[in-house]
């Protein structure tokens, strides 16, 4: 596990991600710019819900396929058993919603706009596998291609659109339905120019039971997980307005944009950590302390977006979405920003869980959590909307981190969560500083990012030269 292939694929695992967060957060400004609140709310309560759909219908098979790979399983039946699995998930969600058409054609006051994201999401997911596939092979390179291909396909439909003054809703998702299509044929080759053959769906009975059988603790864990991380835009469709829900959506969105250094690191750690675990050279003393190192440096980084963008949230909000979605969601963000960390904590934590064979434990840890956040929200949507949402979420994702603190096994690696408390306390008190010196958020937002690296820098909190994860 050398530090220049670390470091390379971390590269190219970059570049995807870099691509995807910023070409799809210029497709979702200009969505949340340029179509009303109601249509960009209803969007996205129909990404949630069939997100859900799908997510619970994988039955927890993605990630172990990605662990099957990287250990050295036969990369062809596992990718061909995956896809077969994807189709039947394809084929089986088609034919619910014609039911749903026939039987309940009125269901829903936006249903033909929920049919065409869920069609959208079927297609994507079918690309998911092949990608999972390249996952586990470490193929970032291929992965960051098929990102970068999808990403600015989209951008196209959206330009197009605009500039032809066919800017509507129902246009984008078939547009981006079009995408999808792209994105499963590129797809598709790359994974069989991997496995060298073209890659057909197989069932063979004994090997698919085998699978699911190894994927059923993680199914729970896909059920409770994807209800931790969309039953808050579930419910507020629900409970409130398509209007709130949209508001915090936009919200949302910038959280998930802040944990971008998670985003890149996470798939080459599971990959990274399932050989680790399964070697027989055990783990060295400087191995022990670059991971650490490592762990430090990318809280640190992952602190830098949120830190900026509490300051100049409502000022650079409402410039950019003509007053639509700043000084109504300043509080939202600002509470969504305190579980950044928290969830690269989280993460690290549960990858290390998962390749050491901790699925049950990580199930009911999930379960714990999902049932909490559900409670919560609950409770707190109708007092408060979109913040009592985000509260719920931080409240749970406490929880969870501090559960997976107590059950995940660390005799092997344990990591020292006094720097990363210091750092988080730093960025934290940085807001607060600049804020309280400079009236102009900008400059606010800039004195804080630098009132951070200083502290982080003094305190010897981050070192660059040892974090190299070899």
């Amino acid at each position: 596990m050398g530090s220049k292939q670390l470091l390379k694929d971390l590269s190219a695992n970059t570049i995807q991600t870099g691509i995807t967060q910023l070409v799809g957060l210029f497709v979702f400004y200009m969505m949340s710019r340029f179509i009303t609140k109601q249509d960009f709310g209803a969007y996205n309560w129909a990404n949630a819900v069939g997100a859900t759909i799908i997510a619970i219908a994988s039955l927890g098979l993605d990630l172990v396929l990605v662990k099957r790979v990287a250990a050295g399983q036969d990369a062809r039946l596992m990718a061909a058993i995956h896809f077969f699995h994807t189709l039947i998930i394809a084929i089986a969600i088609s034919i619910s919603l014609i039911f749903i058409q026939i039987l309940w054609p009125h269901l829903l006051a936006f249903q033909s706009l929920f049919f065409l994201v869920v069609l959208q999401l079927i297609l994507s997911n079918i690309a998911n596998s092949f990608k999972f596939s390249l996952t586990g092979l470490e193929s970032f390179k291929y992965l960051a291609f098929i990102s970068t291909y999808l990403n600015f396909s989209k951008l196209i439909v959206v330009i197009v659109l605009l500039l032809g003054h066919f800017f509507t809703i129902q246009n984008i998702v078939i547009g981006f339905i079009a995408s999808a299509i792209v994105e499963l044929l590129v797809s598709y080759y790359f994974v069989s120019r991997k496995i060298g053959m073209l890659l057909k769906p197989i069932f063979v009975i004994t090997s698919y039971k085998d699978f699911v059988l190894e994927s059923l603790p993680q199914l729970g864990v896909v059920l409770f997980d994807t209800a931790l991380t969309r039953i808050d835009w579930i419910l507020l469709g629900i409970m409130s307005t398509v209007t709130i829900t949209a508001e915090y959506s936009f919200a949302y969105k910038f959280f998930e944009l802040s944990k971008l250094p998670l985003l890149i690191l996470a798939p080459v750690l599971l990959t990274r950590f399932s050989k680790l675990f399964q070697s027989k050279e055990g783990i060295t003393t400087d191995k022990l302390s670059s991971i650490q190192q490592f762990f430090n440096l990318e809280i640190f980084v992952s602190l830098l977006i949120p830190v900026f963008m509490i300051c100049t949230w409502t000022d650079l909000i409402d410039f950019i979405t003509n007053g639509k979605y700043g000084a109504v969601n300043q509080t939202t963000y600002s509470i969504l920003a305190c579980c950044v960390p928290i969830h690269f904590v989280i993460n690290f934590l549960w990858t290390m869980g998962f390749v050491q064979g901790q699925l049950k434990e990580i199930m009911w840890i999930t379960i714990l959590s999902s049932l909490t956040n559900l409670m919560l929200n609950i409770f707190l949507i109708p007092r408060y909307g979109s913040i009592g949402a985000a509260f719920s979420f931080l409240l749970t994702n406490l929880l969870q981190f501090a559960v997976y603190l107590l059950v995940v096994r660390q005799q092997t690696i344990r990591i020292n969560l006094s720097k990363p408390a210091l750092l988080f306390l730093g960025a934290t008190c940085s807001i607060f500083l600049a804020q309280l010196v400079f009236k102009n958020n900008y400059i606010a937002g800039f004195a804080a990012s630098f009132f951070y690296l200083i502290f982080s820098l003094s305190f010897g909190l981050v070192s660059i030269r040892k974090s190299a994860y070899h």
